[in-house]
């Protein structure tokens, strides 16, 4: 990095703000970066952004800093945290900002001198706090979540300036870091939640956004106040406290999506209705803009909010509080489990109203989860969900344990076991290794049960299984594999398209794994393969888990019959960067085009949609009429998913059926 820099000479320290053991500035119009986790700071106002998206910066004096590996190599600190370095780049816009594999291009305007500094070596991550498994141990641990934000602005809204939440663990006694404690923002917003771990988990995602002291109190009801207000707002018992409290996030975060600075979603008719003025609002310290939003008509916002992004039915233990941080990381609601049980006859029923006509599928009772918003839901409960991904504490665990992975190139496995469905093999086969990505794409065939568990022991980023599977096991020709028995498996995610691999996925995940695909009963070979090459292609396309697996599985009939384990959240590779579906139908004279930005992942993004350069914030669908003749140029312009008649599509294909002169 530092051969990119011209006229090079030692500095001081004090030409970078942070602590550095060394420090040279240079000349340079252009510089590469190497390292994870870039983060941008604005050095006149000192706001921090996580550098997701390609970023142009205005006129100013900024500070990049990225992760590294030290020179001797990582070592554990503690169970998530590893020890690593940070390089940072003292600059002056205007200048752009681009991540690349492994590491992060800033491109100048003109050349100038920059400073380069290596920071300090310390732990990256969220601290660890450990609290006592009571009631008011846990209101402790969700009351310091909140230190995560990098502003108590309006601006906490872009998911850009959230950071990672303290991780979360019982013990005997009460310990938060000190650096943790003294970060722990000050809002003067408190939570009076009822004794019982119930109250705690639904007002979590509240209580995080809002930088809410959270106190137990002897009481019937959750109430919110906020000092030197009038704010005092008590809500429902059970069962309607849920909802309330997910609407009261709702509304909040979307009216702070509307006030922030240089928001393009900001709806001026919108902040009319209501009386907002951004510029005062923002001037607002948390506890008055709080009660400002509160006193703004609930009919008309309520109408305006988007669509949510992701909820996560639980059922309360203090084993699986330790899941909340990464729960409020992705801003999920939480709601309590809660579901009707389906037999094989209500699970056919459902399958058939959903537009589908005939199938196979025999499986045990199911769980429908009940209740909640969300495009995309949890289940971190016991029971079997249809329509949301099964999780469990162990799949987040071992999110984060991947979450400073550093490869040059993914690592994706192909594996058929059954010659019959060697069609699937070739097909996605060919989808990953002509994704414009850096990965190295491994095809096997009919694997010893040795074997195969060699593969999942051995570091896959992604293992695509094709072929059956029993009650004992993932089926090989010496027998089957039970997916239990591994010693460990190092394989991040999969899709074990066969029969009934239900269970071999969650073991999957108790033994590393952190999310895949899977099915429930036997599924058609010619509806596996479907499936498996539509998700194939949209999991090299950035879509996470189960994004994909509910675009892909509209091909078949029997949709319900695949599933996900683990955090369904989770994305093989980064997000799309518009991750836009799209529903075709036509008119008369011409078509309805309804663009939908959802991502589990980008609560709080805005994102560019493919008519008429508008963007649009996540959750947002809008609608478009538009000729046959610009519907075809549209999609020929964009590659992503497209649902026309109810059918799955790649724009590309469906602009080639569509062309009157195809």
């Amino acid at each position: 990095m530092l051969a990119q820099l011209d006229d090079r000479r030692k500095c001081s320290g004090e030409a970078i703000p942070r602590a550095t053991t060394d420090c040279v500035r240079g000349r340079t119009a252009r510089l590469r970066v190497p390292g994870t986790d870039p983060t941008v700071t604005s050095l006149d106002c000192d706001a921090q952004y996580a550098l997701t998206s390609a970023s142009e910066l205005p006129e100013g004096a900024f500070l990049l800093s990225v992760t590294v590996r030290t020179a001797d190599g990582a070592t554990e600190d503690g169970p998530f945290g590893t020890r690593r370095e940070r390089i940072h780049v003292r600059f002056d816009g205007a200048a752009s900002l681009r991540s690349t594999g492994g590491g992060t291009v800033l491109s100048l305007w003109d050349a100038q001198r920059v400073a380069v500094g290596i920071g300090e070596s310390a732990s990256v991550g969220p601290a660890h706090i450990q609290v006592p498994r009571t009631p008011e141990g846990l209101a402790t641990g969700l009351s310091h979540m909140s230190a995560a934000h990098h502003t108590l602005g309006p601006s906490r809204s872009h998911p850009g300036q959230r950071g990672h939440p303290p991780l979360l663990t019982t013990g005997e006694t009460t310990s938060v870091p000190t650096d943790l404690a003294n970060t722990k923002p000050e809002t003067g917003i408190e939570l009076l939640v009822p004794p019982c771990i119930e109250s705690l988990f639904v007002v979590a995602p509240l209580a995080y956004y809002l930088g809410a002291d959270v106190t137990v109190d002897d009481r019937m009801r959750v109430a919110l106040t906020a000092e030197g207000t009038d704010v005092y707002h008590e809500f429902s018992s059970f069962p309607e406290v849920q909802d309330e409290i997910a609407d009261t996030v709702q509304r909040l975060f979307y009216l702070d999506c509307l006030v922030r600075r240089m928001n393009p979603e900001s709806d001026p008719e919108l902040l009319d209705r209501c009386s907002l003025d951004p510029a005062a609002v923002r001037s607002l310290s948390p506890a008055g803009r709080l009660e400002r939003y509160l006193a703004t008509p609930d009919e008309a916002v309520d109408a305006a909010v988007p669509e949510w992004h992701l909820s996560t039915h639980t059922q309360p233990s203090f084993e699986r509080a330790r899941c909340l941080p990464f729960l409020l990381d992705s801003l999920s609601l939480v709601y309590l489990s809660d579901g009707a049980e389906l037999e094989r006859c209500d699970l056919l029923e459902k399958t058939l109203s959903d537009s589908y006509t005939r199938g196979a599928a025999d499986p045990t009772a199911m769980v429908e989860p009940t209740g909640g918003v969300g495009r995309v839901h949890g289940w971190l409960a016991p029971g079997t969900p249809i329509d949301a991904f099964k999780t469990t504490p162990s799949a987040y665990e071992n999110r984060y344990r991947y979450r400073t992975k550093e490869t040059e190139k993914l690592q994706l496995s192909v594996v058929l076991n059954d010659m019959e469905m060697s069609d699937e093999r070739r097909a996605v086969s060919e989808i990953y290794r002509a994704a414009d990505l850096p990965m190295d794409v491994t095809v096997r065939d009919q694997l010893t049960t040795d074997a195969l568990a060699d593969v999942f022991e051995s570091e896959n980023d992604f293992v695509h299984f094709i072929g059956h599977c029993e009650d004992d096991g993932l089926c090989c020709p010496d027998g089957t594999l039970a997916t239990s028995s591994l010693a460990e498996s190092r394989t991040r995610t999969f899709f074990l398209n066969a029969c009934g691999s239900y269970q071999q996925g969650l073991d999957l995940i108790e033994q590393g794994s952190v999310a895949g695909a899977v099915t429930f009963a036997d599924v058609l070979d010619s509806h596996a393969a479907m499936v498996g090459t539509a998700f194939a292609r949209l999991l090299s396309n950035g879509f996470s888990i189960q994004r994909a697996l509910q675009l892909a599985r509209r091909r078949i009939m029997m949709s319900k019959d695949y599933a996900v384990v683990g955090d369904g959240t989770y994305a093989l590779l980064p997000g799309p960067a518009d991750p836009v579906v799209a529903m075709v139908s036509e008119t008369d004279g011409g078509y309805e085009l309804v663009c939908e930005v959802m991502t589990p992942q980008g609560a709080g993004e805005s994102y560019d949609l493919p008519v008429d350069g508008e963007r649009a914030l996540n959750g947002t669908s809008t609608e478009h009429t538009v000729s046959a003749a610009r519907l075809v140029d549209i999609l020929e312009s964009n590659s992503l998913p497209v649902i026309f008649d109810g059918d799955f599509h790649w724009s590309e294909d469906l602009a080639a059926r569509l062309d009157p002169g195809f």
